[in-house]
């Protein structure tokens, strides 16, 4: 580290001399208020500054003996770096000639406040190796947490450190010991092990796994998930992120977890074993970075392959995928546009977990959409847009069936008394020819096609008052079916499997009502808003259809919502949605309620609702937080869902604490699961317990 010692002094000091290592060596410059020598050694006392390189050392004595190239510094010694590190020690010797520096009682605090107290230590070119140690970056008087180990090795120029034999303490107990742990104190991204993650589920027993993480390169890293579940078994999980341009990056998981035999016996189920793939990667500009010709493009890809519905279960941390539905959807999706034209491939696969295999499950391989965006035709008042569909549902067992359907609107608007009133009349033709496969059918093709009427008024009208503006849109619609062709046969008479595969007809003759109004404030801040809609059809025996209400109303930091769908044939609501929100910097709530009820006429099943909703967030000080949730089924009397958590923190440490219920899908049904988890955030490098996908990514 120093190879040439220059010594000079202050004006009014004891003399001076320069001395010489070798004659390539850096400078070293040193004042002090009191100066000795002797033929060997020179004696600095009183105020000692040693300058060298990009730090500045201050100590009580120092002495430099010209036959070892040894100086030596002690009494209160403190040195600053010029990335602001601080270094405290008891006694340091620098060896001029191999750069090497040994500290006894060292402390070393970074930029970031971490700071680390070593017994002994040695530093050579930047890198530090550490004997019995202790390093934190609470208050180093009353350290709420710190880790303890016997030794280790640091890099100060990277600032990525490796302990081993470490022991963790909160406040003064041991949390938790590991032969090796490897971190960077300035946040950057490293690999080695990350912190565990812990939990409990009362049918599983304890979970703890252990991530290990691997740095591939600033746009790569990859993450190993071993787990262990101490009333079920053991598994791994394996997560891959990239990042290959500025519009896009991915993400590759894979999974597998084995039951133990007494696991798989006492929940009935069918796997033993449950494995997955998955696949996500979402580009906005994939093959269009230069936007050529004006064309823009994009791909988004998110795909899995899996077992059974436990692939997903026994993740901590999920992947971007369609939730925990015992059926999986798999999505690829392109397109490619520009200001008049759009196309796109969209493909969907399912796989259906409560089934042994996935041969009847339909899948979409491929639907090609042609767009033609809106357009003049002869004349400016007369548009057009057309939308064609080219669709492909395949399955190995069953029915299959391809489409090709066209959809043209043709629409004229004019407007009346200076545009305070607005007419649209147009026609909307609709064609589709549909392919049945797979079988052997009475008709194997058939052929629709079909024309609307429609005639619309509707206006637009802002006014500004004093404190508000006022914005109000009504519209009247009225739509009468026109002609329809159906060959060779009509669709009632097409066996039950091929119309289970999709549905054709014209609409029935009706009006539509809708209104929509709007408040703001001066400052153009949302204050109200209302959507009205109601249908009356011509032809019905109960002519009124559901009318609809949808309204929501900010005041301060309060919102009230309320969306309700009314039956007048039944004289029922057929669903509704309420909900109050607070919001203020201290506290917030939600409370919410849920109803939706089958009617005779519901075509689609669906599971009704009376629920009541509430979520609430409070922080009792600065340091403490706490947050819970409930859902509770009225008509059962019981609650379905509920979590209770909080928060603690300080400028070094944070804790997070949730037990929840929930419901969680099995290959077999569901059930009714009680989960505690926690974590420890050791502020600012590192975190034990659970975390977000999203909280390791490459940059």
């Amino acid at each position: 580290m120093l190879k040439y010692l220059h010594w000079f002094f202050l004006l009014g000091c004891v003399g001076g001399e320069t001395l010489y290592a070798d004659q390539t060596s850096a400078k070293i410059e040193v004042l002090a208020k009191q100066m000795t020598s002797t033929k060997t050694n020179v004696y600095a006392t009183g105020g000692v500054l040693v300058y060298l390189k990009d730090s500045v050392i201050q100590a009580n004595r120092a002495t430099y003996d010209r036959n070892t190239n040894l100086l030596i510094l002690d009494g209160n010694i403190e040195m600053i770096g010029h990335e602001g590190s601080k270094q405290k020690s008891k006694h340091i010797e620098i060896n001029t000639q191999n750069n090497e520096v040994k500290f006894e009682e060292l402390f070393l605090m970074n930029k970031n406040d971490v700071w680390l107290m070593s017994e002994n230590a040695r530093k050579k070119e930047g890198n530090y190796t550490l004997g019995s140690s202790m390093i934190s970056s609470c208050d180093i008087n009353n350290p709420l947490w710190k880790i303890r180990f016997e030794r280790s090795q640091y890099d100060s120029v990277t600032k990525h450190m490796k302990l081993y034999d470490a022991k963790v303490y909160f406040l003064d107990t041991p949390v938790l010991y590991t032969p090796y742990l490897s971190f960077n104190t300035d946040r950057q991204r490293s690999s080695g092990l990350l912190f565990p993650l812990f939990g409990y589920t009362e049918d599983e027993g304890f979970v703890y796994e252990q991530p290990i993480f691997w740095n591939i390169s600033p746009s790569m890293d990859m993450e190993f998930n071993p787990q262990i579940r101490t009333d079920r078994s053991i598994g791994m999980y394996s997560t891959f992120r990239f990042v290959d341009s500025a519009y896009s990056s991915g993400k590759i998981r894979t999974g597998y977890f084995l039951d133990s035999l007494e696991y798989q016996q006492r929940e009935q189920n069918k796997d033993r074993e449950h494995y997955g793939f998955e696949l996500y990667y979402d580009s906005s500009q994939f093959l269009s970075q230069d936007s050529l010709y004006g064309m823009k493009d994009g791909l988004y890809i998110n795909a899995i392959l899996l077992n059974d519905i436990d692939y997903i279960n026994l993740q901590k941390t999920k992947l971007i995928n369609f939730g925990r539905n015992p059926l999986q959807e798999s999505r690829l999706n392109y397109f490619v546009s520009n200001d008049d034209f759009y196309a796109g491939i969209n493909t969907k696969y399912f796989i259906d977990t409560r089934e042994e295999n996935n041969d009847n499950t339909l899948q979409v391989l491929p639907s090609v959409q042609l767009h033609k965006y809106l357009d003049h035709f002869i004349w400016k008042n007369l548009t057009y847009s057309v939308d064609m569909h080219l669709n492909n549902f395949y399955r190995k067992k069953g029915i299959t069936l391809k489409q090709a359907e066209a959809k043209i609107p043709l629409d004229y608007t004019t407007s009346f008394f200076d545009d305070y009133l607005s007419l649209s009349v147009g026609e909307e033709f609709y064609y589709s020819k549909f392919f049945f496969g797979n079988g052997e059918y009475s008709v194997d093709q058939f052929e629709y096609y079909s024309n609307i009427h429609k005639a619309k008024l509707f206006t637009d009208l802002t006014k500004k008052y004093d404190g508000f503006i006022h914005v109000l849109q009504p519209a009247l619609e009225y739509i009468q079916p026109g002609n329809e062709q159906q060959a060779p046969i009509d669709f009632e008479q097409l066996d039950e499997d091929q119309k289970e595969l999709f549905a054709v007809g014209l609409p029935e003759e009706h009006y539509a009502l809708s209104l929509s109004q709007y408040f703001y404030d001066e400052t153009m801040n949302l204050k109200f808003f209302q959507r009205l809609s109601q249908k009356y059809y011509l032809n019905r025996t109960y002519k009124f259809g559901d009318i609809s209400n949808e309204m929501q109303y900010n005041w301060n930091n309060w919102q009230f919502y309320n969306n309700i769908v009314y039956s007048y044939e039944f004289d029922k609501v057929r669903e509704s949605s309420n909900r109050i929100t607070l919001t203020e910097k201290e506290y917030g709530f939600t409370l919410g309620h849920t109803y939706k009820q089958i009617l005779p006429d519901d075509k689609t099943i669906f599971i009704p609702a009376n629920d009541v909703n509430f979520n609430f967030n409070y922080r009792i000080n600065p340091r403490v937080k706490i947050n819970g949730g409930l859902t509770y089924d009225i008509d059962e009397a019981s609650s379905k869902q509920w979590r209770i958590g909080g928060n603690y923190a300080v400028d070094c440490w944070s804790m997070d604490l949730t037990v929840l219920q929930d419901i969680t899908p099995l290959p077999t049904g569901s059930r009714l699961e009680t989960s505690f988890f926690v974590q420890l955030n050791f502020i600012p490098f590192a975190t034990i317990g659970t975390r977000k996908e999203e909280d390791v990514k490459p940059y």
